[in-house]
């Protein structure tokens, strides 16, 4: 037996109000709630039942307590479908981390190594031979190239969210990748000017070989990024 849209409506509602704020998250738990639930009716049980009985499980989901789990404002553990999410949103960040580590890995395995030296020398001999300040544009791109990659995509949820054709903004994985991009956006900004100096700049005065092995670090990043973005990463729970 197909539910109503008054009953999905009413599910729907009943996950938002638990803490559920990402959409990807949201559309798989919405999903289990609904094959759960057909499945209990289908067995003579009636939707409120089938309804409660489902929501149970996950209102009253708790795991063993750790030194990592969260607290809400006042100091208590989360449980419910909040401390569902939690667990969910590390689980994604660990894997999205080490999945994008080791793509920089493979740069420099075989055969990609020979590729990365030739990208190296080249750009150690773009160092000696053009003017120091095309490098601060030449990291620039590098830098910002993940923020245009991921800008259609951030348009296009903005757009859907808007149109109300889905219920969040943020998904999990966008989420993940977003501090992808606050970490590179924060090393560049050590790049183009080192903390605590107001006078000296690396690109202006740092050995020549450096913002060469710097300019090397961002194209490398950015590519690996272009690959991390176009990888399928499933919501998944440990």
């Amino acid at each position: 037996m197909k539910l109503t849209t008054e009953q999905v409506d009413l599910i729907s509602k009943e996950i938002i109000e638990g803490g559920i704020k990402y959409q990807d998250l949201y559309e798989e738990l919405l999903d289990h709630y609904i094959l759960a639930i057909e499945d209990r009716i289908s067995h003579g049980q009636t939707f409120g039942e089938a309804f409660e009985e489902v929501h149970t499980d996950f209102i009253n989901y708790k795991r063993p307590l750790s030194v990592w789990d969260r607290y809400d404002s006042g100091g208590k553990p989360k449980f419910g479908l909040v401390k569902l999410q939690d667990e969910y949103q590390d689980n994604l960040t660990e894997e999205i981390s080490k999945k994008h580590w080791q793509i920089m890995k493979n740069y420099f395995r075989w055969p990609t190594i020979v590729t990365s030296l030739l990208v190296g020398l080249l750009t150690f001999q773009f160092a000696y031979l053009v003017p120091r300040q095309y490098f601060k544009w030449v990291i620039a791109i590098c830098v910002f190239a993940p923020i245009f990659l991921v800008l259609p995509q951030f348009i296009y949820a903005l757009w859907l969210y808007i149109s109300r054709r889905r219920r969040f903004f943020i998904s999990l994985k966008g989420h993940a990748i977003n501090l992808r991009l606050t970490f590179i956006l924060g090393i560049g900004q050590m790049v183009f000017r080192v903390p605590f100096s107001d006078n000296y700049s690396i690109l202006k005065q740092g050995p020549l070989s450096l913002v060469a092995a710097i300019t090397c670090f961002y194209i490398a990043y950015s590519l690996s990024f272009y690959q991390l973005y176009r990888e399928r990463f499933k919501v998944n729970r440990a």
